[in-house]
């Protein structure tokens, strides 16, 4: 098939504004990004309700006697140090499965590795009660293997991208997707804490167990690799969804060039903004109840509902940031490595200063619009450096998420043990140098990304499998 030919059969498939429809349940793609984007709400649930739980868990509360003496009562008694030990220990899981997850997703379907991912984490939340009750050893145990799985839970989605989204619908279908982690996260902080307020702490656990066990049996029996698989979808989407994977070949013809990844400034560029937006991520979801709480004196109820206000606005970003990205791109008003740059630093460098001022304010009004509005930017770091590795190396988008989530992992394994050594009394002074370490994690990655970010397919990445047998299998 000459090139002339393929252009031919590449203009009689619908175009990307010609194929989306409200109905989204008629397409395929779009079913698939709805599952995938709560397959990441039910792991940002099970991982950080506990920062809510925690603080009920650990909590002083006075009880009458019966002879009518006030005593002051603890169900755990953690101190803070075991209290970093048990926030951080999901990531001391994470960091053995990020690079072989994104292995094993390439090799044998993304699909089924997030899947797994998802519902063994799940089951792993309906049991922390019971471990919590044998003592700290045990809840961090199952910390741990929590954590295993949700490894696998990031590099797999890649190549899931990787088979079902359209060059120009990715930043937009990134964003969906990932607009779950807000969304479990939003809901997280504000129902957990009305949970333990109401129902007790172990609530918490049993609800988003429950819903990530029944939503792994849906995605399981539903979801398929590919659309070649994928016995439901229509001809004509899948004709066009084949022709506008960019450079796609199938895995099992490839060799992983570790060499060129592993020496490319695109793939390092990557990598640094993912650990300096892990490191951000792990102060606003593990540390700021905690911090409400030491400075700001908020109660359980209200904790969770300001914790949670932020990733509404986070949300809202996403669903605009995203197709924006995308209809620049479209529009050749600017080229997707230009695109990719200016959104990853707009998004830091504006989250950094926010970052610095929170904790030298003295309204409590003050200090939440602030985080809102902090937290709210990071989407538009977030939804472009996921969106950027299928721009530079979409045949290997999952071994290189595996590889920069491995490092990424770090500061959930270090972060909250760090804040747990710096906040030893609750202060505002001391949680200040918290604050200003974020901030410059952010201005690094601003930094590093604007060098080294790349927004074209690399000459190491592009595969042997020539336009016209992708094109032949588009539409045969």
């Amino acid at each position: 098939m000459n090139s002339g030919l393929i252009f031919f059969h590449c203009n009689r498939l619908p175009k990307a504004k010609e194929q989306f429809n409200w109905k989204i349940w008629k397409f395929r793609r779009y079913i698939v990004t709805v599952m995938s984007m709560l397959g990441f709400f039910n792991t940002y649930t099970t991982n950080l309700s506990m920062s809510v739980a925690i603080v009920a868990m650990t909590q002083k509360v006075n009880v009458i006697l019966v002879n009518g003496t006030i005593v002051e009562k603890q169900e755990f008694d953690w101190n803070s140090k075991e209290q970093g030990l048990i926030l951080s220990s999901v990531f001391y899981g994470c960091i053995w499965t990020q690079f072989i997850g994104g292995i094993l997703a390439a090799r044998f379907g993304g699909h089924v590795l997030f899947g797994v991912g998802v519902g063994v984490g799940s089951i792993l939340m309906l049991v922390s009660p019971l471990a919590a009750k044998q003592g700290v050893i045990p809840l961090v145990i199952t910390r741990i293997l929590l954590g295993l799985f949700d490894g696998l839970v990031f590099p797999s989605i890649q190549d899931v991208y990787a088979h079902w989204v359209p060059i120009y619908e990715r930043t937009t279908i990134t964003g969906i997707v990932h607009s779950g982690c807000a969304i479990g996260t939003f809901t997280s902080f504000l129902v957990s804490g009305l949970l333990a307020q109401y129902l007790g702490w172990e609530s918490i656990f049993y609800l988003f167990g429950g819903i990530g066990c029944v939503w792994f049996i849906i995605w399981m029996i539903y979801i398929k690799r590919d659309p070649a698989s994928d016995p439901r979808i229509s001809p004509e989407e899948r004709a066009y969804i084949e022709c506008n994977l960019e450079n796609l070949s199938d895995k099992k013809d490839l060799r992983t060039p570790w060499k060129a990844i592993f020496s490319s400034s695109a793939v390092i560029a990557i990598t640094v903004v993912n650990f300096c937006d892990t490191w951000c991520s792990i102060i606003f979801q593990a540390e700021i109840p905690t911090f409400l709480n030491d400075v700001l004196k908020y109660d359980l109820g209200q904790t969770g509902i300001i914790a949670a206000a932020p990733y509404l606005i986070y949300i809202i970003t996403v669903y605009l940031v995203s197709p924006l990205s995308d209809f620049i791109r479209s529009r050749n008003i600017l080229t997707t490595q230009q695109v990719r740059k200016i959104f990853i630093a707009s998004g830091f460098l504006v989250t950094a200063c926010l970052l610095s001022l929170v904790p030298n304010l003295n309204s409590a009004t003050a200090v939440s619009t602030s985080l809102i509005i902090a937290i709210g930017l990071t989407a538009v770091t977030r939804v472009t450096y996921y969106s950027n590795i299928l721009d530079f190396a979409p045949n290997y988008a999952s071994v290189i998420m595996g590889i920069s989530f491995t490092i990424a992992v770090i500061p959930g394994v270090v972060g909250p043990s760090i804040v747990g050594f710096l906040v030893q009394n609750g202060s505002k002074d001391e949680w200040k140098i918290v604050f200003y370490i974020a901030a410059g994690f952010c201005a690094l990655g601003a930094t590093v990304f604007g060098i080294f970010g790349k927004g074209k397919v690399q000459t190491w990445a592009q595969c042997s499998e020539t336009q016209d047998r992708r094109i032949d299998r588009a539409i045969n």
